[in-house]
């Protein structure tokens, strides 16, 4: 179940305008991960997609998430800075890749888009605001620090702020 995060300004969620944009038949095959949407939900699953493209009957689109890493569209963006994080970049970098998988077991379309070094700082685009919520939470619990979400009021989009100086 998808947390709902308060916003400046009530309640609302903002959606997602990728996964509104197109409508997807069912079945549907991304033709660059190879996920698969049917009964209204993406995922990986190397059997039921054999037997759908054995079946001959499915459409080939792209997900969501490759539409997202493809137009450079985050929904997410997590900033790690601080000595802590150049002492502990390998070990860092590492716990952020194993949260991905995680969520990506459950949720194929919450993925790293990119991991972009900036002089001493690192900025992560994920292609969903979940997903960069759940970063900032792992490497807050995992290594202490300073963490602050900043949510946008007119788009969905989350900026996650993690330091830890020493």
């Amino acid at each position: 179940m998808d947390k709902i995060y308060k916003r400046r300004g009530g309640d609302s969620v903002l959606d997602d305008p990728y996964l509104s944009k197109i409508d997807y038949k069912d079945p549907t095959v991304c033709p660059d991960c190879e996920a698969v949407y049917h009964n209204k939900h993406w995922r990986f699953d190397d059997q039921l997609k054999h037997d759908i493209k054995f079946a001959s009957k499915y459409e080939e689109k792209k997900c969501p998430a490759c539409r997202k890493i493809e137009d450079n569209y985050p929904m997410g963006l997590v900033f790690l800075s601080g000595n802590f994080l150049l002492q502990h970049k390998k070990t860092i970098l590492n716990t952020i890749r194993s949260e991905e998988k995680r969520a990506m077991q459950k949720n194929p379309l919450e993925r790293i888009m990119e991991i972009e070094q900036k002089d001493d700082e690192y900025v992560i685009k994920t292609t969903t605001d979940a997903l960069a919520h759940r970063i900032g939470k792992i490497l807050h619990k995992s290594f202490k620090g300073e963490l602050d979400y900043k949510f946008s009021d007119d788009q969905k989009l989350l900026r996650a702020f993690w330091s830890r100086k020493e």
